[in-house]
């Protein structure tokens, strides 16, 4: 069963949005839906060594455009303690979906951990999706 937190913005500029979050702990080769926005999209994510493939699939009845420079801040991220054991990453994905007024724009942000002595990689991400 999936499991993921959706809640719905407040307008800002008169435009709606809606955030997500989940978070699943993956084998490496595991391949398994993250996110799911009804009507909009799918987020998949494959573990594969020491890399992270996203797959959104476009549930929408229009186009899916994926944006080169999707980053929201610099890319810096602050740890206490030894993290090192966990291999903290992050990445961010941003794209439109839809056409005209129906258009959106999800902003994904994913942060990894390793869990070695398990054999797994914790994946969490969170959307902001807003009409474009």
């Amino acid at each position: 069963m999936h499991r993921q937190l959706a809640n719905e913005l407040p307008p800002r500029d008169g435009r709606r949005g809606l955030v997500l979050s989940a978070s699943k702990e993956l084998e490496p080769g595991a391949r398994a839906m993250l996110l799911l926005a009804d009507g909009l999209f799918r987020l998949d994510v494959l573990v594969s060594g020491d890399s992270l493939q996203t797959f959104v699939r476009n549930l929408s009845p229009g186009p899916l455009a994926i944006e080169g420079d999707a980053a929201t801040s610099d890319g810096t991220s602050t740890t206490f303690g030894d993290v090192t054991p966990f291999a903290p990453g992050r990445a961010d994905l941003g794209f439109t979906l839809g056409a005209g007024a129906d258009r959106v724009r999800a902003q994904v942000t994913l942060a990894t951990l390793r869990f070695p002595e398990r054999g797994l990689m914790r994946i969490s991400a969170q959307a902001v999706v807003r009409q474009a």
